[in-house]
């Protein structure tokens, strides 16, 4: 059903604010269609929240590792049907009874020729396993046919050789091999790998072999064995290639990279390729333009050439500066326009020009060697070096280019090739591939047309064409940006399946919501440290001044100023004090409201701020006759600036030069208009490009703006004073459907509404520096057409606020999370790998020991044993025996047992705790004079059989850690059929729960505060019985200081922990389940998750 609606989006960390607001035929709010904050994990991986790691990057480690052993596997069964095919017997170590037979064998094989064939046979594949399994580092960039002649010992090798001279105190020859070495250490005292702690003395062992070894080291000992042995030449390759072979990742994901939508036959290029850094500085200078008397000049053909090779060949030690740009033009740089301006193809200067990073960032490598390459490399050599460095291309060593470049990488050293690693070039492919690139750029240098003119001319293509975007959830590879993509695509189409294609799309973000977690969080701690700063300095002021109350920022960058400038006119050099100063703006803005940048802000006396007026000083300084006012006075000033503190050297130089740079400055900024309030942010402006692509023939307007947008809009509308949330009027980080109100205040954002908030702020900022009245409250517009939209602005946000308000009474903005239902979700198992615990078959064996039995199988065994009891377990008894698995264990065999009662499963020789529970599953106990309830928590491991069944319905046997870690009341009632299975929950779901009944504890001291709560998400399932809930709607962070200890406690940590029968029996508990627009389901008939009813 078509409706007329406006759709805002506000986009944090860890949430997402929607709301659909239909309007009438005069664009005035007259319903909520949907608003909901939904709340996501911004991709980090659960288990490693603390180091801010995602689930992406956890992954890959995890599938890397299991590559390694999978590719591990493949080449030693290679290797075994190689020695079983010579004849050559391959008994396992574990059944050898020395321990140390494969170096014996080793030794021996080395020493001398080894008459019995048989033997020779056996300890040649013992050696050659033993050195397949232990083989040390090779670069990657030598080929296997290098170790058929290793030239000498490794610098680590000769390492070891020397540290066990010393400590042997006898010398070591040079020639000996990896496995002689070891002899000449104590065998069986001596540790031959990795260090380990002595518990006796508290120091640290080293082990024998004390550096990483290289393949050739291992190499030369298989070289020599062949040649005691009397191996043939072409056994011995052959062995080599086995032991040593290797397999190359890259160029993986070749097959999956997309097409130029230009010349749909050829790939996109890489950005790190010399076409694109062209391209770019071709493309964004095209954009550059010079304010003249009678409009707005574009760049002279020769002046653009001049920028283009003046940014491509930059220093790498020299920093990019639009100032830079405009000297070179011979302008003043408020004269230069165009310098923020986006292509069609998501490509934005910003507030550096354009430089060629990929040269930058080699010539300032770590890796001396790539540096001097890069500089005598020709061009197909360097393009080659770029496709080498690249994991998304394929190595191409037979052409000269590659060969030189192969040639590099073999010189290269270990430690050399892991700063390799850390080199970090331009990520992510152009919308182009190269050789669109390099006619587009030279179509633009040469006729001097910027690239739309440049794309119609070369390609001859229709007038309105741009590049296609991706859909609106295509992931970037960012997990955080991905969880906002994903979800704002699915509320989106559901929307636009709903009600239609909305009026207009507006979308508010904070910094932060662009960017990873990681990167946020060194935000945050940067803002920390900062605040931390400014209170040291306030506490600085009120001490030194006399300063009473709370102080402003204001007061703290006059402050500051003034001490940097040395209690002396930026201006004229008189002395100046905190109380009589006056901040002033080194170059106004163009209309209402001024550039509040530090580097824009000196503090001046009042005669120079009252006779420069609102003029550039530059221009002022020409004709003042105020003694000590000149540029060349004012700019020898700020060498004898104090460095501010808490900021670095280079910050404050940085900083300096800024300011500099503006006293020089003869124009004024530009005017501030809707685009002082839009986002720059690169990804902010992606999902508006998509986002507006995918409703460009329905005519919905997209913007994009910076958080400061709501919260001047909040208050420039009353709304914050007008809106009551669980913890008052105001702002509310407590209440999580703040994100969704934000949304629905930025809806009727349009582009005359941002330009006065953008001026609004702007004015309050200039006033507060400048002690003046707050006469920008009466600001409303500087035309009438402005004025009048921000009148019909404030009416509707009243009209917005009664709505909002409604519906907050009424409970119906809804707060949600995604419930991630597939089988993996973070890792199964514990990290560390504990030692099971072993009980002979014939001894006496609890109940408790039998259901930590380390396989299912065992347990099957012996509770299928005729002398099992449910309750005793197994008597002693010496004539016991089980089967497992085909084998049979008598009464002396040992089995291994789990030694902790926690679900655990056997890995690598031991066990690791479970860490991860699918789902549970909810149970009514019908064999009481009651019913009661009951929940079986199902591990992620014992549903990996049934990937491809319904995870939800499938059988979880006795036998299942599952089913031995449930309550015993829950387990004999599913052994006798007098379970109903009623449902199943999953973290994050949503339970409606009556708290009425709940009237102690902790629970009722935080009723007693915040009032009834209803809505709750679960959080974990902390034991079979437990379940741990917290406030749906609340979060942790807005609790105030002194909120009461029993509210900490269930808003944030630990969270409310009732036990399940007695919430189950007395909660009247209702599931919700939601789409993606918040409603709740009832029915589906795609099988989606449903709402259901605890009966």
């Amino acid at each position: 059903m078509q409706k007329n609606y406006r759709v805002g989006i506000d986009v944090g960390t860890h949430s997402i604010g929607f709301a659909a607001i239909e309007v009438d035929d005069h664009d005035r709010p007259i319903h909520i269609l949907s608003a909901m904050s939904l709340i996501h994990d911004s991709g980090l991986d659960p288990d490693s929240n603390k180091r801010a790691l995602t689930r992406l990057a956890e992954s890959g480690v995890a599938r890397r590792t299991r590559r390694l052993y999978r590719r591990r596997r493949k080449r030693m069964v290679r290797l075994e049907k190689f020695l079983q095919h010579q004849g050559w017997e391959t008994k396992p170590f574990e059944d050898y009874s020395d321990p140390y037979i494969p170096w014996n064998a080793r030794v021996a094989l080395v020493n001398g020729y080894i008459e019995d064939d048989q033997q020779r046979g056996e300890y040649l594949s013992i050696a050659l396993r033993h050195i397949a399994n232990h083989r040390g580092w090779r670069n990657p960039y030598w080929k296997t046919r290098s170790l058929y002649s290793p030239e000498g010992p490794s610098d680590a090798f000769e390492t070891i050789r020397k540290d066990l001279e010393k400590r042997a105190g006898r010398p070591v020859p040079k020639d000996i091999t990896v496995g002689q070495l070891i002899t000449f250490a104590r065998i069986g005292t001596d540790r031959i790998r990795g260090e380990a702690q002595n518990k006796k003395t508290g120091h640290n062992n080293p082990a024998i072999l004390s550096a990483r070894l290289h393949q050739l080291d291992h190499a030369r000992e298989i070289n020599e064995i062949a040649k005691v042995q009397k191996l043939d030449d072409d056994l011995r390759k052959h062995i080599i290639d086995l032991v040593f072979a290797a397999e190359s990742p890259k160029g993986a994901q070749l097959g999956r990279v997309g097409k130029d939508p230009l010349q749909p036959g050829k790939d996109r290029a890489l950005k790190a390729t010399d076409a694109f850094q062209r391209y770019r500085i071709a493309a964004l200078t095209g954009n550059l333009r010079i304010r003249g008397t009678q409009g707005n000049d574009r760049l002279t053909r020769e002046q653009r050439q001049l920028i283009f090779d003046h940014l491509v060949n930059l220093p790498h030690t020299e920093e990019p500066s639009w100032l830079n740009i405009a000297e070179i033009l011979g302008i003043d740089r408020g004269d230069l326009l165009g310098t923020a301006t986006m292509t069609d193809d998501g490509e934005r200067a910003g507030s550096k020009p354009p430089v060629h990073d990929t040269n930058r960032a080699i010539l300032s490598s770590k890796v001396k060697p790539l540096v001097h390459w890069w500089k005598a490399a020709n061009f197909d050599e360097q393009k080659a070096m770029l496709k080498s460095l690249s994991n998304a291309e394929v190595d191409d060593f037979d052409s000269p280019a590659g060969a030189s470049v192969q040639a590099f990488f073999a010189d290269l050293d270990e430690k050399q090739h892991d700063k390799l690693d850390s080199l970090h070039l331009p990520m992510g492919r152009a919308a182009y591939s190269e050789d669109t690139l390099v006619r587009l750029t030279e179509r633009m240098l040469n006729n001097n047309q910027d690239l739309y003119e440049a794309r119609l001319a070369e390609f001859n293509i229709a007038k309105d064409w741009t590049p296609p975007k991706p859909r609106i959830g295509e992931p970037v590879g960012n997990p955080a940006v991905d969880r906002v993509l994903k979800a704002t695509a699915r509320w989106l189409e559901a929307a636009h399946k709903e009600w239609g294609a909305p009026k207009s799309i507006i979308i508010e973000h904070v910094r932060d919501g662009f960017i990873s977690e990681a990167k946020a969080r060194e935000i945050d701690r940067d803002n920390n440290r900062r605040a931390q700063r400014n209170r040291e300095l306030f506490g600085k002021m009120q001490s030194k001044l006399g300063i009473e109350g709370k102080p402003r920022s204001a007061d703290l960058w006059r402050f500051q100023s003034v001490q940097r400038q040395n209690c002396c006119c930026a201006y004229c050099g008189d002395t100046i004090t905190f109380q009589n100063c006056e901040m002033d703006h080194i170059v106004p803005r163009a209309g209402e409201g001024s550039t509040n940048t530090r580097d824009n802000l000196v503090a001046v006396c009042h005669r120079c701020n009252l006779a420069k007026k609102n003029i550039p000083f530059a221009v002022w300084a020409k004709n003042a006759n105020i003694p000590g006012v000149s540029l060349k006075e004012a700019l020898n000033r700020t060498r004898h600036w104090v460095e501010d503190t808490g900021m670095s050297s280079k910050d404050f130089q940085r900083f300096v030069s800024n300011v500099r740079a503006r006293l020089k400055r003869t124009s004024v900024d530009e005017p501030l208009d809707n685009r002082s309030i839009e986002s720059v942010a690169w990804m902010a402006n992606e999902l508006r490009s998509r986002v507006a692509q995918h409703f460009g023939e329905y005519g919905t307007k997209v913007g994009v703006y910076r958080g400061e947008l709501t919260a001047e809009a909040r208050n420039a509308a009353g709304i914050r004073r007008k809106l009551r949330f669980i913890d008052g009027t105001g702002k509310s980080r407590l209440d999580r459907r703040h994100h969704a109100v934000d949304a629905a205040v930025i809806c009727f954002t349009q582009n005359y509404v941002a330009e006065v908030l953008a001026k609004r702020s702007s004015m309050r900022r200039a006033a507060q520096l400048n002690r003046e009245p707050e006469q920008w409250r009466e600001f409303t517009g500087s035309t009438d057409a402005h004025r009048a939209a921000w009148n019909a602005w404030v009416n509707k946000m009243h009209l917005l606020a009664n709505l909002l308000q409604t519906a907050l009474d009424e409970d119906r903005i809804v707060v949600t999370s995604n419930l991630r239902l597939r089988l993996g979700n973070g890792r199964a198992h514990e990290d560390t790998i504990g030692e099971l615990k072993k009980i002979r078959v014939g001894d006496a064996i609890s109940v408790t020991d039998i259901d930590r039995a380390s396989t299912e199988a065992l347990w099957c065994a012996l509770t299928r044993d005729p002398d099992f009891d449910p309750k005793e377990g197994l008597p002693e008894n010496p004539h016991r025996r089980i089967r497992i698995h085909g084998t049979w264990y008598d009464a002396d065999d040992h089995i291994e047992v789990f030694p902790v009662g926690a679900g655990a499963i056997k890995v690598r020789g031991g066990y690791a705790e479970l860490s991860r529970f699918h789902h549970a599953r909810v149970y009514k106990i019908t064999s009481g004079k009651k019913p009661t309830y009951a929940m079986l928590r199902v591990y992620t491991t014992d549903l990996t059989a049934y990937r491809n069944e319904d995870l939800f319905s499938v059988e979880i046997k006795p036998q299942t850690m599952s089913m031995r870690q449930a309550e015993p009341k829950l387990r004999k009632a599913i052994a006798e059929g007098q379970a109903e299975y009623l449902g199943w929950i999953v973290i994050d779901d949503e339970l409606l729960i009556d708290t009425s009944s709940f009237n102690s504890g902790q629970i009722a001291e935080m009723q007693a505060e915040f009032g009834m709560v209803r809505r709750w998400r679960l959080d974990g399932f902390v034991s079979p019985s437990k379940l741990r809930l917290r406030p749906l709607q609340m979060s942790g962070e807005g609790l105030a200081p002194g909120a009461s200890a029993g509210s900490r406690k269930i808003v944030d940590q630990p969270g409310w922990r009732p036990a399940v029968n007695k919430l189950l029996s007395a909660g009247n508990v209702t599931i919700i389940r939601r789409n993606s627009l918040g409603q709740v389901r009832l029915n589906s008939n795609a099988h989606l998750p449903t709402t259901w009813k605890v009966d």
